[in-house]
């Protein structure tokens, strides 16, 4: 048996963390042997694989199922099936499928293909992705309000009927529908306020240097999302001449709701308190009212594209190509966003939408749309040389273009109430206000691809790409005012100028038999800059950033046995706004570097040994620490640096075992609950590590045994260890040959 056959689950690098659910994957495909070995475990064409997989969770469940996919209960069903049989000398059938309970995990594929014919391929898919329900938490009171059913799931399906004609020298037709489902429930970033935060509120605003509010409450999405894609394709050649025809249907219908909390668990009282002196510190039951509701945002469209692209080669030095493109999109939209704000009276407590007291009292924004459209149509086109004057070099350059012409309209019903808080009288004041919107663009982007080996064992590749976009936009808006009335309509007229430019050189150099290294540096540089006209002839935005990164590999191999694979990548960027005022400041300055390394070792060919490890530097800064000042206590940056690593030993214990031992860990140590305490620390403080051990055990020719126990442990300092859990997991799996 050779060692370096087998199979190890976390592959050559990470250079993301390492996901927790990956080391709890404790079903990989095991070990593998040389199929030239008698003794060996053999790929076989045909199998079906039963397996379970049972965590004993201590800590939070929901946690745990969204870093495993899978929930406490665990996994179990039939894994992996394939199923290939030979109907005749001409016809194959290929049947895959999966039914893994838990996780929902469930597919089933038939393939039918004939030579010189074609491929019938149907299929169905269907997986559940696991969500923890949390906001976020304060360390100054331990704030921490997770919603009441934390462990969220949303299930996505997929369903394909794929059909290719392919007659040897006849056009190659391919017609491909697919219907794609996303429905469940996830968390969302967007949380609402409280102010349980621990920070005193004082009855005099001038002794209040910060707010109390924070963003920490959770916030739940909805999902009902359907599209579904038809797609005909026809291929030919015509003597020196490539031929691709497409044209595709689009249909989408979705309806997602974001349900929010904003100051659950307060009210303001009637009468106000006072705010004459002497001070006193107010509850924070008392500062605010709870506004709760829901923000419902629909789309309903359709859309046909038509493409079609040519290759000729026009000689053994010169490739011609181009395409043309045609997309027409067109969607009904709506929102309904209803909030409802709870408002003590001298009669008792109101819960109404839009909720205010008083003429300048701000409502919450709730709205209804009556009517509402988009239209969008979009022309491309591309030509392109490839010219190889030598066998080593290359120059291609190209370019792209494009008209986009987009419209929008959107006839609103703004929802407001006015409460009277001394008769409990609530009074609707609904307004209707139109939107519109328009813009025009036209992109175009030049690019050029230089390539060159004639440098023995070198490689060396450039290429540059240089977007420009001109156009305008202009829209008119109509909002409620802060008494509910109907705002003033705000129109705006903007000259778009945008330009993106992205380099990239690079090298590929075999510098001995056992040393390659690879270089390559990239930089962007963009800027959007919006510049009205007409009514809006004072208006002026400006967006850019720059980027430089570099990714730098090298690999040793000093023996046959024993390689080392060291990795670099690093970016520093920044960013600048100018605004209608004329003030550019820096908005972001961003660094990170990688260092990365992977040891593979075959000391025998009994015995295979792995390390992988990875250290990231990452930090994003904004506006701390040049805000200055009190924002200096509530601002942050945000640190990224973490460590990750794992290590995988397999080896063979006898003819019919082999083992394997895996031990996994992540480290990030940028959480910062105490300077100051008034702030919510932009940074992770995570440390999770987790330990495997298993066997694959060959029962017969046809049968094979695989067990795994394993104990995995995740601590969260960022949730104030409220997500933290541990325990210990087992899998078992047995593969039978058909």
């Amino acid at each position: 048996m050779h060692a370096t056959a087998l199979t190890h689950p976390f592959g050559a690098s990470r250079l993301a963390p390492v996901a927790l659910a990956l080391a709890l994957s404790l079903g990989g495909t095991g070990l593998r042997a040389d199929p030239k070995d008698t003794d060996a475990f053999p790929s076989f064409e045909s199998y079906i694989k039963v397996s379970g997989q049972a965590p004993a969770v201590t800590g939070n469940p929901a946690a745990f199922a969204e870093r495993a996919h899978m929930p406490e209960a665990g996994a179990y069903g039939i894994e992996d099936l394939h199923y290939y049989k030979d109907l005749n000398d001409k016809t194959g059938l290929t049947i895959d499928g999966r039914a893994l309970f838990g996780p929902e995990d469930y597919l089933g594929r038939f393939k039918l293909s004939r030579n010189e014919v074609g491929t019938v391929d149907v299929g169905y898919k269907r997986f559940r992705t696991f969500y923890d329900g949390i906001g976020g938490f304060f360390p100054t009171n331990n704030a921490w309000t997770p919603l009441a059913n934390e462990e969220l799931h949303t299930d996505r399906g997929n369903f394909w009927a794929d059909v290719t004609i392919a007659v040897p020298d006849k056009p190659v037709f391919h017609l491909r529908y697919t219907n794609d489902v996303r429905t469940g429930q996830k968390d969302s970033t967007v949380w609402g306020d409280t102010d349980f935060t621990g920070i005193p509120i004082y009855n005099v605003s001038s002794l209040n240097p910060m707010s109390a509010n924070r963003k920490i409450v959770p916030a739940l999405l909805e999902l009902d999302e359907h599209q579904q894609n038809l797609v005909a394709t026809l291929t030919h050649t015509i003597g020196n001449t490539e031929l691709e025809f497409e044209i595709a249907k689009n249909w989408t219908d979705s309806d997602d709701t974001r349900w929010s909390n904003r100051y659950p668990g307060e009210l303001k009282p009637f009468p106000a308190l006072p705010t004459s002196p002497p001070a006193f510190v107010i509850n924070p039951a008392l500062a605010n009212n709870f506004t709760h509701g829901y923000d419902e945002q629909i789309i309903k469209s359709d859309t046909w594209s038509y493409f079609g692209k040519f290759t000729t080669t026009l000689s053994d030095k010169l490739t011609f190509y181009g395409g043309i493109g045609y997309r027409d999109a067109n969607a009904d939209i709506a929102g309904n966003r209803q909030m409802k704000v709870s408002i003590q009276t001298a009669t008792g407590i109101v819960d109404v939408v839009g909720g205010f007291v008083g003429t300048s009292g701000r409502p919450a924004y709730s709205y209804k749309t009556l009517d509402g459209s988009t239209s969008e149509q979009i022309l491309t086109g591309n030509l392109g040389l490839t010219y190889r004057p030598a066998p080593t070099f290359s120059v291609g350059l190209a370019v792209k273009a494009e008209k986009l012409e987009m419209e929008g309209s959107n006839l609103t019903l703004y929802n407001s109430t006015m409460v009277n808080q001394s008769t409990g009288v609530v009074t609707p004041m609904d307004v209707v206000a139109p939107n519109t919107s328009a813009r025009n663009e036209k992109p175009w982007t030049p690019e050029l691809d230089v390539r060159y080996s004639g440098i023995k064992n070198l490689a060396l590749y450039a290429t540059v790409d240089y977007r420009f976009i001109t156009g305008d936009e202009t829209g008119s808006s109509n909002g409620a005012t802060s008494g509910g009335g109907l705002g003033t309509a705000v129109t705006s007229f903007n000259n778009l100028d945008v330009n993106n430019a992205h380099y990239k050189v690079g090298a590929n150099w075999s510098a001995t038999s056992y040393l390659v290294l690879r270089g390559e540096i990239f930089h962007k540089n963009h800027r959007n800059e919006f510049t009205g006209f007409a009514t809006s002839t004072g208006s002026n935005y400006i967006l850019g950033y720059d980027f430089t990164g570099y990714k730098l590999t090298a690999i040793l191999k000093p023996m046959p046995t024993l390689s080392f694979t060291t990795r670099y990548v690093g970016q520093v960027g920044t960013m600048d706004t100018t605004v209608d005022t004329q003030e550019e400041y820096q908005s972001m300055d961003s660094t990170s570097h990688l260092i990365g390394e992977t040891i593979d070792w075959n000391p025998s060919k009994q015995v295979y040994v792995q390390l992988n490890a990875n250290v990231v530097f990452a930090t994003i800064e904004t506006a701390y620490p040049r805000a200055g000042g009190t924002a200096n206590d509530v601002l942050r940056n945000s640190d990224n640096n973490y460590q990750n690593g794992n290590l995988v030993v397999g080896f063979v214990l006898n003819k019919s075992i082999d083992a394997q031992f895996e031990c996994t860990g992540y480290r990030a140590d940028n959480y910062d609950p105490v300077a100051p305490p008034s702030s919510l620390s932009y940074g992770a403080g995570v440390r999770e590590y987790t330990v495997t051990a298993g066997v694959k055990c060959k029962l017969s020719d046809k049968m094979f045994l695989h067990a795994k126990a394993g104990y995995f442990d995740s601590r969260n300092d960022t949730t104030g260890g409220n997500t933290n859990f541990h325990g210990p997991m087992g899998y078992l799996s047995i593969d039978y040959a058909l």
